[in-house]
């Protein structure tokens, strides 16, 4: 069926940010053929999910070709759903889908299975534990994600190829965490509750109280101050303390507790409006826009096209590499020249590559490396009392949220490196039918590992799978 030109109407909205942003597959192809137009030029980027990672990645490539060597095409098997962070929205009502099963959810009723979807989530594969699975939408999981990222350790990247490391670690760390908010602190979470937990988790750290625990002196710097030396003045800023107490290697430190989020409260300079939450949907909103004025409306010109509702079902490989790319909407072809970059989640990658690569030296290997993300959650309630330095004066309901990098050795050698997500509220007393001197702290342990049980998680679930990109390149 061919796309329509002018934004749909449904029954309730006029579908203009869809229309705006995506083009249907066949005029995709319609574009790159030159039966049609002969000036009209064959995709050589081929992005396979359209994501968290394939949708950063897209925005990234088509700005970066000063060029204008490529045209890019990014198919995402479901629809466009949000623009950005469903945080960032009125209370719309969307959220995660509940941990289940297959299995499980073969179980229900067709109106019990599109209640659980919550519009766009479902399980592509089995599992021997519930997950939520995956969303299928622009942007996907980042539209809905908790927003910690926190740089990986030098120890844990010590099997990764050296090449790669250097550039994540002279570039590409430093400018993801500028892009998501990272690099900013105490602009979202801060106050005298943050303070105070921080200033106790700190103490507790160098008193040796926590088992496990990375020194301090061993992490790398917070964002806001890695790569230059700040004064006492400055970190105590950043930390939203004041008073002159505290060494700068002390004050420094304790800075590293601050939660990694990738939320940016305050415009970065004037003019500008901050980014809140981070997702993948405004950097691919953006590119296809500035894509589609660039063209002139001319989709033969267009460098960038994205497909929703595009579900890409198999690669055709011939003489090793990729020259088709088959879909639930038709096929479309890889030039000589061309790439196809897979950005599915880590399970589907994998799966497609597994369909499609079999007999090419090397396939063997694919799916042998696989990284869980195993999480588990503890809730408690403290007394405030427990906060030495947060004052009774204070009343008002508050937020924070800290954070601490762990390692365990076990008795065979073998280690686990794992990050503790540690956030706490306290209600107004005013307000609260509970204790007025309570607490509520939420601590999360999530464990690097490959394999299906962790120290640091007794009663692990699967979370998050860590998203893995593989390139096929054309010959």
């Amino acid at each position: 069926m061919a796309t329509t030109a002018t934004s749909p109407t449904t029954e309730f909205t006029r579908d203009v940010l869809g229309r705006y942003v995506c083009n249907g597959l066949d005029e995709a192809r319609a574009s790159a053929d030159r039966g049609r137009r002969p000036d009209a030029r064959p995709f050589d980027v081929i992005i396979v999910g359209g994501g968290t990672f394939g949708a950063a990645l897209a925005e990234h490539l088509w700005f970066r070709d000063k060029a204008h060597r490529h045209r890019i095409l990014a198919l995402e098997g479901g629809p466009f759903l949000l623009p950005e962070h469903v945080q960032n929205l009125p209370v719309v009502g969307l959220g995660v889908a509940d941990a289940t099963s297959l299995a499980d959810l073969w179980r229900r009723s067709p109106a019990e299975q599109a209640a659980w979807r919550k519009e766009v989530w479902g399980l592509a594969w089995h599992a021997n534990v519930t997950f939520p699975g995956l969303a299928y939408c622009l942007g996907g999981r980042s539209l809905y994600w908790g927003g910690w990222s926190p740089r990986l350790l030098d120890t844990e990247l010590a099997a990764w190829p050296a090449p790669v490391v250097s550039e994540l670690d002279t570039r590409y760390f430093a400018e993801s965490e500028q892009q998501i908010g990272v690099a900013e602190t105490n602009d979202f979470i801060y106050g005298d509750l943050q303070n105070a937990l921080r200033q106790q988790l700190y103490a507790s750290l160098m008193a040796g109280k926590i088992t496990d625990a990375i020194a301090l002196g061993l992490l790398p710097d917070h964002p806001a101050v890695r790569g230059r030396t700040p004064t006492a003045s400055e970190l105590r800023a950043l930390l939203g303390v004041t008073g002159n107490g505290g060494t700068v290697t002390a004050l420094r430190d304790e800075l590293k507790l601050e939660a990694p989020l990738a939320v940016q409260g305050r415009p970065p300079r004037a003019g500008f409006f901050p980014l809140n939450k981070f997702s993948a949907m405004p950097l691919l909103m953006k590119a296809a826009r500035e894509a589609q004025a660039e063209a002139r409306n001319d989709d033969v010109k267009k460098r960038l096209m994205i497909v929703p509702n595009c579900h890409v079902t198999h690669l055709v490989v011939e003489g090793g590499r990729a020259t088709r790319v088959l879909t639930n909407q038709g096929d479309i072809g890889v030039p000589a020249d061309g790439v196809v970059v897979l950005a599915l989640g880590t399970i589907e990658s994998t799966r497609l590559a597994l369909n499609s690569f079999g007999g090419v030296p090397g396939a063997d290997l694919i799916g042998r490396n696989l990284i869980g993300h195993l999480r588990s959650n503890l809730t408690i309630r403290f007394p405030r009392t427990a906060l030495a330095s947060l004052s009774p004066q204070v009343r008002d309901l508050q937020a924070g949220a800290l954070f601490v990098k762990g390692r365990h050795t076990h008795t065979d050698g073998s280690g686990r490196v794992a990050h503790f997500q540690r956030r706490a509220r306290t209600p107004r007393p005013s307000s609260s039918r509970r204790s007025p001197t309570s607490t509520r702290s939420t601590a999360s342990a999530s464990p690097t590992t490959s394999t299906s049980s962790s120290r640091f998680a007794a009663s692990a679930r699967w979370s998050r799978s860590r998203p893995r990109a593989t390139r096929t390149r054309a010959a």
